[in-house]
């Protein structure tokens, strides 16, 4: 018969290897989390581990830091944001420097201000990436820096400017018409752009205006919104017209014609029919304007008449089967 204390032995080795079971458990849970098994960034975001997703953005796994700052993107966590803008002004990847962006623009108003200090950034990759955050996010403190942004010396990263200001929209307007009507050469281009973008009818007079510029691409970026605006600038660029003359008056014209609509058909005519015979110039930008609106219409007009033939056809057919078919 077995003594007391061994029986007492026996039956704590049962609770001993169970005690060892859940430490070794926390331990390669811990081991786990560090990265030594490779991180679940899945799991990690599931779990709501913020800590734990910071950590997995400076691994040196790109496949990981890409997931884990998406993560955070998903969970939209202010705690995430130093770790974000570090990797956005230093990750080597382009890639994970575009996921934390975008990351940084889910957390939203939280982000901004770190984000307008990434603007002047020495690497221009980081400063457009950093605009299209800001216009993602579309918080009105970040106009005015975005406008000054219009004057980089990297042509994308002006456009991309543009871009982010044309996202957060009619708050823009005003300090956009502002730039286009005092700014240097690089302000009025891209507050061209971002007002085409916008679309406000606001913009309207100051962008016809914007067509006398002395530098052709603010006028062509200027003729370009006044026809995304569409129909409402009609009438303003109408009037504009019969008071213009000279380069300012070819700019209208060709203005009228992106806009493609076919209210400005007969007042061009009229130009066309007046214009001095001498003046190959106005006649010849007249008849490209012309051209420019009445090959679309022409195209609907046959493509409605060949529609209707098509159905004609199609009833004249359906007539005849239905009679040989009762007949036979």
């Amino acid at each position: 018969m077995e003594s007391g204390p061994q029986i007492c032995a026996q039956k704590k080795k049962p609770e001993f290897f169970l005690v060892v079971l859940v430490v070794g458990l926390s331990f390669l849970e811990r081991f786990n989390r560090a990265g030594f098994f490779g991180t679940d960034v899945k799991k990690l975001k599931d779990s709501g581990d913020v800590p734990g997703l910071i950590s997995a953005l400076i691994q040196n796994d790109p496949q990981v830091q890409y997931d884990a700052a998406e993560a955070l993107g998903e969970l939209g966590d202010k705690r995430a944001v130093g770790p974000l803008i570090t990797e956005l002004k230093n990750n080597e990847l382009s890639g994970v420097r575009w996921k934390a962006a975008e990351a940084l623009s889910r957390i939203g108003a939280a982000s901004v201000d770190e984000l307008i200090g990434v603007l002047q950034h020495e690497d221009d990759d980081v400063r457009w990436k950093a605009a299209i955050a800001l216009g993602e996010i579309g918080d009105p403190k970040a106009i005015g820096p975005l406008i000054r942004l219009l004057c980089d010396n990297d042509r994308f990263v002006k456009s991309r400017a543009a871009y982010a200001l044309g996202m957060i929209g009619e708050q823009a307007v005003d300090p956009l018409i502002r730039a286009l009507r005092e700014g240097d050469g690089n302000l009025r281009w891209g507050a061209a752009i971002a007002l085409g973008k916008i679309r406000d009818t606001r913009s309207i007079e100051p962008l016809i205006c914007a067509l006398a510029d002395k530098y052709e691409n603010v006028r062509i970026e200027s003729a370009t919104s006044l026809a995304a605006i569409g129909k409402p600038a009609l009438e303003p660029l109408l009037h504009f017209l019969q008071m213009s003359e000279g380069s300012t008056r070819f700019e209208i014209v060709t203005a009228l014609g992106n806009l493609k609509d076919p209210g400005a058909i007969q007042p061009l005519l009229r130009i066309f029919e007046n214009a001095d015979n001498d003046n190959d110039d106005e006649r010849t930008s007249v008849s490209d304007a012309l051209n420019t609106i009445l090959i679309p219409v022409a195209k609907t007009i046959t493509r409605v008449f060949k529609d209707e033939n098509t159905q004609k056809n199609e009833k004249s057919g359906s007539d005849t089967d239905e009679g040989e078919e009762y007949h036979g």
